[in-house]
């Protein structure tokens, strides 16, 4: 897997530094687009991942932006990083 960050983080939680640093810890043990997608939804299960981020997948990869903190149901426009696979 190859893992791009696009954008910093907002650190407004300690617990979002924590989240993303297990994210990309857990997402590089990944060697398939089927390994990734089940690491990532055990992920989201045990973490909060949720709480401050959504992803999604696309043809060829994974992305995870972040949610605002003034509304979390709204995303802000850039990703915070891109998962090649």
């Amino acid at each position: 897997m190859n893992v791009t960050f696009e954008h910093p983080t907002i650190i407004f939680d300690d617990k979002i530094a924590e989240t993303i640093i297990e994210f990309v810890n857990h997402i590089l043990y990944a060697d398939s687009e089927e390994t990734l997608r089940q690491i990532v939804a055990d992920f989201a299960d045990k973490y909060d991942l949720d709480r401050y981020f959504v992803y999604g997948y696309g043809s060829h990869h994974l992305w995870l932006k972040q949610r605002k903190i003034t509304d979390p149901e709204k995303v802000f426009d850039y990703r915070i990083l891109i998962v090649e696979f």
